[in-house]
């Protein structure tokens, strides 16, 4: 055989004895499949994660709704109440393929026929990477939770500031009764509410981050519960802005006979720019319907003078410039107000600049009458009531502040169905499923 051909043979024959190619074709495949698996796993720790805080979003979003149906708002409200609340979590209803359902009652589980059960449904489509080598379709995660409010009540007096401070107190012998509705503190302190004397306070149920503290025979007393190192409550009206308003109708405002003023058209905005005075029995000033601003000035009332703003009334304390005003009533005056139940300050009818100083503070003293339907919101100040004060001569009343000191009695109720008002949180709102 020819040299020439001996070696073309020795050639072939090495070739197809060759492996080496073989063994890097079936590396590539391996590696294709493991960076596959591994690509998948982390997807799947991803979905995880995601269905976690879905999940959260979804008790967060059916709680909220649950007390503000115990609160007395409609089907309309609580809904963009939990859709609110599930936007704070990343589950905007509408964006990034998000769904969010509000049912009332439930539309499965155990609670279909409970007309007070509220079940939120969170639905997303998860994003594929590696998975859609193996996925014929993006998987869609779900998060459900349903809530009960049972047969407590809402808060119906609330004092925001969450540091070591006294957030409640209650000096001297008179009663603070909130027949129908809760307590709730924030103050982290050991003292979050103080109480001293012989003074009492009854309430549903009082739900405290801190403790309490009494001397004397003092007492707290709660019908459905005492709940102290409790979760921080919510400030329901976080979210309202100062109304917007350019300029002034009014300068200060003096009255000791009777008076009428208003906005152009009812529910319309109406600016003062200066204070409101009210002094004397004779005085007597009536407000139409519509958003009082006083600007840079305070609220003044005493000697028996009358407010009524009643019909759908919202008074705005503000500064435009550096100086917020207050609310003082003393003497026998008296403060009739009914919040409007619908608009942008629905469910409020005093409402302070949450920009105001926390030095400052508001007075409800002497034998002063509050016939108030809707809140009483002073997030950043103290308030006072003391004397033989009636905050709650109205059905529904809502007092929060920063903080709050009573020296006397006074009544709140929190008959609130229909007013527009939000829910606090309290009673005995739970998640069941």
């Amino acid at each position: 055989m020819p040299q020439s051909f001996r070696a073309a043979a020795r050639r072939a024959q090495s070739f197809w004895s060759d492996r080496k190619g073989g063994v890097a074709v079936m590396t590539a495949v391996a590696l294709t499949g493991l960076l596959g698996t591994a690509g998948l796993g982390t997807e799947a720790t991803m979905w995880y994660v995601a269905k976690r805080n879905m999940q959260g979003a979804a008790d967060a979003a059916a709680y909220t709704a649950a007390t503000a149906e115990l609160a007395g708002q409609n089907s309309t409200s609580f809904t963009a109440a939990a859709k609110a609340v599930a936007k704070q979590y990343g589950f905007t209803a509408g964006a990034q393929n998000v769904t969010i359902a509000v049912n009332n009652p439930p539309s499965t589980g155990g609670y279909t026929t409970n007309g007070q059960a509220i079940e939120v449904i969170v639905t997303q489509p998860q994003t594929m990477l590696f998975s859609q080598f193996f996925l014929a379709s993006a998987p869609s995660i779900s998060a459900r939770a349903v809530a009960l409010p049972g047969s407590g009540t809402a808060g119906c007096v609330m004092a925001l500031n969450s540091g070591n401070v006294v957030g409640v107190s209650d000096s001297g012998s008179g009663t603070l009764s909130l027949p129908n509705c809760s307590l709730l503190v924030n103050s982290s302190s050991t003292s979050a509410v103080s109480m001293s004397g012989s003074t009492q306070i009854n309430a549903e149920s009082a739900s405290i981050v801190g403790n309490v503290t009494t001397s004397g025979t003092a007492r707290l007393s709660t019908t459905d519960g005492t709940s102290t190192g409790a979760s921080v409550a919510t400030d329901p009206y976080a979210s309202m802005p100062v109304p917007s308003f350019s300029s002034c109708n009014s300068g200060a405002v003096s009255v000791l006979g009777t008076k009428t003023i208003g906005p152009s058209t009812s529910g319309g905005t109406y600016v003062i720019c200066g204070t409101v005075s009210l002094s004397g029995a004779s005085a007597h000033l009536t407000l139409q319907p519509g958003i009082y601003v006083i600007d840079g000035g305070n609220l003044n009332l005493s000697g028996g003078a009358t407010l009524t703003a009643t019909g759908g009334v919202t008074i705005v304390l503000t500064g435009s410039g550096s100086t917020y005003g207050s609310v003082n009533e003393s003497g026998t005056s008296t403060i009739n107000i009914a919040a409007p139940s619908t608009g942008p300050t629905a469910g409020v009818a005093i409402y302070q600049d949450r920009n105001a100083p926390s030095t400052g503070s508001n007075s409800f003293s002497g034998s002063s009458s509050q016939n108030i339907v809707g809140a009483m919101y002073f997030p950043n100040q103290k308030v006072t009531y003391s004397g033989s004060t009636s905050g709650g001569g109205s059905t529904c009343t809502q007092l929060i502040a920063s903080t709050l000191a009573f020296s006397g009695s006074t009544t709140f109720n929190s008959n609130c169905s229909g007013t527009g008002v939000l829910g606090m949180g309290g009673g005995s709102t739970k998640l069941v499923e």
